[in-house]
């Protein structure tokens, strides 16, 4: 928590130099931090709201055995829809988003509630500076929490035991290596993080 601690107060002193800031895309490898950032963010930001990509994440009911094995992977969110929530959002300061059930493994719809009067909206998520995504142009921050692949791959090991998502730690460390690395590969060769305005590299 002190990194996630160091990188909010970075992030702090660039949006009071950016003072008009409403829309701010936090992006990262899966388990680079970007959640524990964000949670600490809107502790000290507590107007703010927070929409995490997770809740555009396809129901398991419209996934094939391929896209359960690969959940987390681009082809398994609803980018058509991310994309046009948050263009709408970007137009109206307004609406209602989705979150992601941890023990239900689905989204629930309309579950984050953004007024008009909210003064910033901050988005996370792993694809939300891909390019083909076209959401990036949206945003008035972009933000890369950075971290060597082989801290997440540990991290993401241990987080795959802890939320039942793998039963062993064998079949936790074989999800995080053969879908999460290969994910965190492409992020990193579409160049999300030289595109970011900051990059919250690990301390």
């Amino acid at each position: 928590m002190a990194a996630a601690s160091i990188r909010a107060d970075i992030v702090i002193e660039e949006l009071r130099n950016r003072p008009n800031a409403y829309l701010v895309g936090i992006a990262g490898i899966p388990g680079s931090g970007k959640t524990s950032l964000c949670d600490v963010l809107k502790r000290r930001l507590p107007t703010a709201v927070v929409v995490p990509m997770d809740g555009y994440h396809l129901p398991r009911s419209r996934l094939d055995a391929e896209g359960m094995r690969r959940r987390g992977a681009p082809f398994t969110f609803d980018a058509a829809g991310f994309r046009s929530d948050m263009e709408r959002l970007k137009q109206t300061r307004s609406g209602l988003f989705p979150t992601f059930d941890h023990a239900e493994k689905d989204p629930r719809a309309d579950q984050i509630r953004v007024e008009p009067t909210v003064p910033l909206v901050i988005v996370e998520g792993i694809y939300v500076l891909m390019r083909d995504w076209n959401v990036e142009p949206l945003f008035d921050l972009r933000i890369f929490v950075d971290c060597d692949l082989d801290v997440a791959t540990d991290r993401l090991t241990l987080r795959h035991v802890a939320t039942g998502i793998s039963s062993t730690p064998a079949e936790a460390r074989h999800r995080a290596l053969d879908n999460d690395r290969v994910n965190s590969v492409a992020i990193l060769a579409d160049g999300c993080r030289e595109r970011a305005d900051l990059v919250l590299r690990d301390s």
